[in-house]
C-alpha cells in the first residue's frame, strides 16, 4: 500500500474550488433544513479553506501538522473578517443598505477565497504530498486519547446546563475530574502520542474551561461580553457595520461585529451561540499554539507543562470566556509569534507575520497598542544587546535585515494601528486620554492610588488595598449632598457570599488546615509565575551577553524572543508603575498576553531546576503538580472544602453570578422598562449593561442602587441579588465589594411600580 499520495498543482487547484463550490452547496442546505450536522461540516469549511489556500499562494512551509491546522485555521478567520469587511464597505457604497445579509455575506467570503485560490495556482506550481500512513500509525493509546477527548466539551456542557437549570455542580466537578485524567494521561503517555493528539488534547481541554463559564445561563453571562455583545446587536441588526453609530473601541473590534455577525448568517446560527461556544472555539486554539510553539525548544513533558500552566492561569480559568475580543486577538498574536521562531524568515513568513499581526490589530484594542509597545521596546533591547556584543569583540550578523523584530516591522505595526483606531475608526482618545493621565500622575508613582485590584493583589511587590479601605472610599464617594436622612441612614454594611463549609472542610478546619488557603494559593500562585518569568528572563539575557554560558537552550531561542521577553517585563513594570495604565486594562490581562512567549523562559527555568532529577521522578512532579494547580484554580477544590468564593461555573452564588447572571426574568423587566418610561428618565440598575445586550437603542444606563445614590425622581430597577438575598455587588476602584442592600427602604419609602418573582421597579 502506498505510504503517500502525491496530488499535482492542477489537482489541487480543481480540489479547491470543488472544496469551495461544495461549500456554498452546503450553505444552501443548511439554510433549508437547519440541520445541525450541515452547520458543523460548514463551520469547518469556512475554518479552514481560505486558510489552506492562503498557505498555498504564500508557498508557506510549515514544519508539522498541527502548525499547519493552527494557521489555517487562524488565516480562515482573518479572511472571514477582511470579506465580512469589504461587503460592509463596497456594497454600502453601491446603495445596499444591509450588506451583511446572507447574500453579501457569502458573496464577499466565495469571491474573496476564490481569488486567493486562484492566487495560489499562479504562484505555487508544486505538487502536494498526502500522507496516507499518518492514521495508520495512531497507536491505541493515541486513539483512546481522541476518544475520551471528545467526550470532555459535552460533559462540560452537561455540567453548566445542569447548573442553569438550579441543581448543584456535581457534573460540571466531574467535568474538572474528567479533564485532570485526560491530562494526567497525557503526561504519562505522551512518548506514545504524536505531537498533533497531544495539541489536541491541550485544546479540548482549554474549550472545555471556557465553554463551563461561557454556557452559564441561557443569555449572555459576563462582564465585558455584555457590552460586546451590545456592538455586536447593533451590527446585526442593521446588518451593517457602522462606526458612526457607536463611536467606542468595542465597536471598532471586528472580532466582535462583522466576525460573529459573518459566522452567524452563513451558518445560520444565532448571536448567542457565536459568542457563547464559536469564539470561545478560537480562543482555545491558543494553549495548542502554545504547545507547537513550546516544542520547537523542549521534551513533550516541557511543551505540556507549559501549554497547562497558560490553561491554570486564573484569567484564563475565570474571565477568557467572558472577554471574546481579547481571545480572538491573542489567537493572532500568538501566530505572529510562533513566525518569529523560524530562523529563516523569508519575505513571505514576514507578510504571514504582518497578517497575523494585523488579525490582533482588527480584534482588540488594547492587544494592538500592547502589541505596538511591545515590539518597540524589544527593537531598543535587541540594539542595546547587539551593541554590548559588539563591545565585548564578538562578531554579531546584521539580524535587523533577516527578522520582523526590527524598526520597519514596529514602524509598520504602530502604522495599521493607527491607521484603525486613530484614522479610520477614530476611537483612540481613550488612549491618549489614559497615557495624558498616566504622565500626569508619575508624582503619585509609589502610591497605591488609581491603581487595579490585580495590580494590588496579584502582584507580589504591590501593597493591597482592605476591603475595608475600599468599603470606606466607596461609601464616600457614593454620598450625594442632596440625599435625605432616611437615606443616608440606611448604611450598607461589608458582607460576602463564601459556600459554606462542607464535612471535608470542617474535618480539615480540626486537622489546622483552613479552607481559605484556597484563595491564598490562587493569589501566590500568579506572584510566582511572575517571578519565574523575572529569574528565566533575566537568567536568559544573563547567558546571551555571557555567550560562553549560554546552553543549548539560550542558544536555540535566540536574541528576539529574549528582546521581546525583556520588553514585556519592562511594559508591565511601567503598567504597575503607571497608576492610570493598570486600571484601563489590567496587569493580569496584560500578564496573560505577555504569558503566551513568557512561558519559554519560565518553562526553560524549570527544565533547569528539574534536569539532575531521574526521569520518573521528573514526571511524577510535574503531573503532580500540573494536576493539583489545575483543580485548584478551576475550584473543584473550594467546592469540596467550601469557605472561600464559589466558582460561577458551579454554583448560583457568588461576586460573578450576582453582577453578571441574567435570568429571563432580567430580559422581560428591561422590555416592559422601555415600553412604559420616557427615553430621558432616570433609571437605576446594579448592572446595566444587562439592558442594552439585546437592544443597542436601550436608552438607561445609570448605575447606583444605593439608598444614598438615587434622586426623588429616580426610577429604581432591582434584580434577583437585591431581592431574593438583599444584597449587592459592585466594583470600585477595580476591586469587587460585596455589601448587604437595604431592601427595606425602598418598601417603606418608595412605590413598587413593576415586579416578578425576582425583580421589582420602585419609584
Amino acid at each position: 500500500m502506498k505510504k503517500s499520495w502525491e496530488i499535482s498543482a492542477r489537482g489541487v487547484a480543481f480540489g479547491l474550488i470543488g472544496w469551495l463550490i461544495t461549500t456554498n452547496l452546503l450553505v444552501w442546505a443548511t439554510h433549508v433544513s437547519g440541520w445541525w450536522p450541515f452547520k458543523l461540516v460548514l463551520f469547518l469549511c469556512i475554518s479552514f479553506l481560505p486558510g489552506i489556500a492562503l498557505l498555498r499562494a504564500l508557498q508557506i512551509r510549515l514544519g508539522s501538522i498541527p502548525a499547519k491546522i493552527v494557521y489555517s485555521f487562524g488565516l480562515s478567520m482573518l479572511i472571514l473578517m477582511l470579506s465580512g469587511l469589504i461587503a460592509n464597505q463596497v456594497l454600502h457604497s453601491f446603495g445596499i443598505t444591509r450588506p451583511l445579509e446572507l447574500g453579501g455575506a457569502l458573496s464577499a467570503w466565495s469571491f474573496v477565497t476564490l481569488l486567493i485560490i486562484v492566487a495560489s495556482v499562479l504562484t505555487n506550481g508544486r505538487s502536494m504530498q498526502l500522507r496516507l500512513g499518518t492514521l495508520q500509525h495512531f497507536s491505541k493509546p493515541a486513539w483512546l486519547a481522541v476518544g475520551l477527548s471528545l467526550v470532555l466539551p459535552f460533559v462540560a456542557m452537561a455540567g453548566a446546563f445542569r447548573v442553569n437549570n438550579g441543581d448543584d455542580g456535581l457534573v460540571a466537578g466531574l467535568a474538572l475530574c474528567f479533564a485532570a485524567a485526560l491530562i494526567i494521561y497525557a503526561f504519562l503517555l505522551r512518548n506514545r502520542l504524536p505531537d498533533g493528539v497531544l495539541a489536541w488534547l491541550i485544546f479540548v481541554i482549554g474549550l472545555s474551561i471556557l465553554l463551563m463559564t461561557s454556557l452559564r445561563g441561557w443569555d449572555i453571562v459576563g462582564h465585558d461580553i455584555a457590552r460586546e455583545f451590545r456592538v455586536y446587536s447593533l451590527t446585526h441588526t442593521h446588518a451593517h457595520w457602522d462606526i458612526g453609530l457607536d463611536r467606542d473601541p468595542y465597536n471598532a473590534c471586528l472580532s466582535i461585529t462583522i466576525l460573529p455577525e459573518m459566522l452567524a448568517r452563513i451558518l445560520d446560527i444565532s448571536g448567542l451561540v457565536v459568542f457563547k461556544v464559536v469564539l470561545q472555539i478560537i480562543f482555545a486554539v491558543c494553549p495548542a499554539v502554545l504547545y507547537i510553539l513550546l516544542r520547537q525548544y523542549v521534551s513533550k513533558l516541557g511543551a505540556l507543562v507549559g501549554s497547562t500552566l497558560f490553561i491554570c492561569y486564573p484569567t484564563f480559568i475565570n474571565d477568557s470566556a467572558m472577554l471574546t475580543r481579547q481571545g480572538v486577538a491573542y489567537l493572532f498574536f500568538a501566530l505572529a509569534l510562533v513566525v518569529i521562531t523560524n530562523k529563516a524568515q523569508r519575505k513571505r513568513y514576514k507578510i504571514l507575520f504582518l497578517l497575523c499581526a494585523l488579525g490582533a490589530i482588527l480584534s482588540h484594542y488594547s492587544t494592538a497598542y500592547m502589541f505596538v509597545a511591545l515590539f518597540a521596546i524589544a527593537v531598543i533591547c535587541k540594539f542595546s544587546i547587539t551593541r554590548w556584543q559588539k563591545r565585548q569583540g564578538e562578531v554579531v550578523v546584521d539580524r535587523w535585515r533577516y527578522t520582523v523584530l526590527s524598526p520597519l516591522f514596529a514602524g509598520l505595526l504602530f502604522f495599521m494601528t493607527f491607521m484603525w483606531y486613530a484614522q479610520i475608526t477614530a476611537t483612540s482618545s481613550g488612549l491618549v486620554t489614559t497615557l495624558h493621565k498616566s504622565l500626569v500622575s508619575i508624582p503619585k508613582l509609589f502610591t497605591d492610588e488609581n491603581k487595579s485590584s490585580d495590580t494590588s493583589i496579584a502582584l507580589f511587590f504591590a501593597h493591597a488595598k482592605t476591603q475595608a479601605d475600599l468599603y470606606n472610599t466607596y461609601l464616600a464617594q457614593s454620598q450625594q449632598t442632596d440625599a435625605t436622612e432616611a437615606a443616608n441612614s440606611y448604611t450598607p454594611v461589608l458582607t460576602s457570599d463564601d459556600l459554606p463549609l462542607t464535612k471535608l472542610g470542617e474535618k480539615a478546619s480540626t486537622i489546622g488546615i483552613d479552607p481559605s488557603i484556597v484563595t491564598t494559593l490562587r493569589q501566590n500562585f500568579a506572584r510566582a509565575l511572575q517571578l519565574l518569568a523575572i529569574a528565566g528572563v533575566g537568567y536568559m539575557t544573563y547567558a546571551l551577553l555571557r555567550r560562553k554560558s549560554a546552553g543549548p537552550y539560550v542558544k536555540s531561542l535566540g536574541i528576539d524572543f529574549i528582546a521581546l521577553s525583556l520588553a514585556s517585563i519592562v511594559l508591565l513594570a511601567l503598567m504597575v508603575i503607571l497608576p492610570v495604565l493598570s486600571v484601563n486594562y489590567g496587569v493580569l490581562r496584560a500578564f496573560q498576553q505577555a504569558l503566551i512567549f513568557l512561558i519559554l523562559p519560565i518553562t526553560f527555568l524549570l527544565i533547569m531546576f528539574s534536569w539532575r532529577l531521574w526521569p520518573w521522578l521528573r514526571t511524577t512532579l510535574a503531573t503532580t503538580s500540573m494536576v493539583v494547580l489545575f483543580l485548584l484554580f478551576t475550584g473543584l477544590f473550594a467546592q469540596l472544602l467550601g469557605g472561600t468564593s464559589p466558582s460561577l461555573s458551579m454554583n448560583n452564588r457568588g461576586l460573578y453570578y450576582g453582577l453578571y447572571y441574567t435570568p429571563a426574568a432580567d430580559l422581560q423587566s428591561f422590555v416592559w422598562l422601555k415600553e412604559q418610561l420616557s427615553e430621558h428618565s432616570d433609571v437605576r440598575a446594579a448592572n446595566s449593561n444587562k439592558a442594552g445586550m439585546h437592544d443597542p437603542e436601550y436608552p438607561f444606563a445609570n448605575s447606583g442602587i444605593l439608598p444614598s445614590q438615587i434622586g426623588p425622581k429616580s426610577y429604581v430597577y432591582l434584580d434577583q441579588a437585591q431581592v431574593l438575598t438583599q444584597k449587592f455587588y459592585t466594583y470600585h476602584e477595580s476591586s469587587p465589594l460585596i455589601l448587604t442592600f437595604p431592601l427595606q427602604y425602598y418598601d417603606l419609602t418608595k412605590d413598587q411600580i413593576y415586579s416578578t418573582s425576582t425583580t421589582r421597579v420602585y419609584r
